[in-house]
């Protein structure tokens, strides 16, 4: 092959394994794949302390080890690449992402430099799982839960420190003399306190005179007293943060829905309140001709065609559906698929009716493009009629 053979040949070969490989560099660059590769590196990593597996496969555990290194290694440089070209490097250096990404890759090669034996050096691998909290909203959602919550929470971690050193002190003058080598001093009966406290109860420290029996059922209780008020404390705060993000989403996209923008922030307010935001896939029947409905549709995003004979209608954003089985006849008329990705506000009947009572005028352009629909449907089925086809 000559050298200009070469020259065009090379170029074809590699767009044909760059478009043969897309898919597997979609997926690698999915959150599935990031998982299915942490999942193989963990169990590798743990089959790597198995004696007989180190004998047997130990060139294979470490293959798959280093692979999965490179990966992530891979995927700590697209992320920094992306964030120098947005001129935001110091600050992602310097955020949980960043430094999630050079604890995944930089401890294992250090550790091996420094001579440390390849079976221990590869359990600074379990660095990895700390890949699940990297880009999850829900870790930063508890993170903000226990930033609100500080003081309730500060309030009874205060009130387990009381309880803990004052049973571990009053434990130690009931059982010192009865029990010198489990509580012959203070630090013995803060460990009996904390197992108490927790109640872990391990058993190898139990109390033996009345007394102790007493103070140890009362320790049980205030444990148990504790804990229920720290989970108490973060449902409730974590409820009500999930509560502010929806509302703030759902605000967002009513506030985009062209038939609600001539309202005022209040009556958007009440409305968000009201709607229930739902993601829809593309091709998702939403709505289905002959079963009752007890709701309608606003379109924030997406498209969604209506079934209607002879043709069918496609509806945009800022469209809204399923509004006549709530006007009247409560049958769905028609089949309603989404043929996008769509994001739905659905408006239940009870609100539905509380909302055209406080605003006279949404129930007003509801009932005119409901009647508007209504005639149009009517008007098409005379026209089955009138040619003979079979009305459905």
């Amino acid at each position: 092959m000559t050298a200009e053979g070469a020259c065009v040949t090379l170029p074809i070969a590699l767009t044909n394994f760059a478009h043969y490989t897309a898919p597997l560099r979609r997926f690698g660059a999915s959150s599935l794949g990031r998982m299915f590769v942490l999942a193989i590196g963990l169990a590798a990593m743990t089959a790597f302390t198995i004696p007989e597996l180190q004998k047997s496969a130990s060139i294979w555990l470490s293959a798959c080890l280093w692979c999965c290194l490179g990966y992530f290694a891979v995927e700590a440089y697209v992320r920094a690449r992306t964030a120098f070209q947005a001129g935001k490097a110091r600050s992602y250096l310097l955020s949980a992402s960043g430094i999630v990404d050079l604890a995944a890759i930089v401890p294992v090669p250090i550790a091996l430099a420094c001579g440390v034996a390849e079976p221990t050096a590869w359990l600074l691998a379990s660095l990895w799982v700390l890949k699940l909290a990297q880009n999850s909203p829900g870790f930063a959602q508890l993170a903000r839960v226990f930033v609100l919550e500080a003081r309730p929470l500060a309030s009874v971690l205060a009130l387990f420190l009381i309880v803990l050193f004052l049973s571990s002190a009053a434990m130690h003058v009931l059982e010192r003399d009865e029990q010198p080598a489990a509580f012959g001093s203070l630090p013995q009966s803060l460990w009996w306190a904390v197992v108490t406290l927790t109640t872990t109860g391990y058993g190898d420290e139990v109390p033996r005179t009345h007394l102790g029996h007493l103070l140890g059922a009362f320790v049980m209780i205030c444990g148990i007293a504790t804990f229920g008020l720290w989970t108490g404390i973060l449902a409730t705060g974590f409820a009500a943060e999930s509560r502010r993000r929806n509302f703030i989403q759902t605000w967002d996209l009513v506030s985009k829905v062209p038939f609600f923008q001539t309202l005022d922030p209040s009556a958007i307010a009440e409305i968000t309140h009201m709607l229930r935001r739902l993601e829809v896939p593309a091709r998702t029947a939403v709505i289905r001709r002959g079963r009752v409905g007890d709701c309608m549709y606003f379109i924030a995003d997406g498209e969604v065609e209506v079934d209607v004979k002879p043709t069918p209608v496609r509806l945009a954003t800022g469209s809204f559906f399923g509004e006549l089985a709530l006007l009247g006849d409560s049958v769905r008329s028609a089949n309603v698929v989404t043929t996008l990705p769509s994001t739905l506000l659905i408006l239940d009947l009870a609100d539905f009716r509380t909302l055209t009572a406080h605003h006279p005028e949404l129930a007003r352009a509801i009932d005119a493009e409901g009647k508007r629909r209504m005639s149009e449907n009517q008007r098409l089925h005379e026209l089955q009629v009138q040619s003979g086809a079979s009305p459905l």
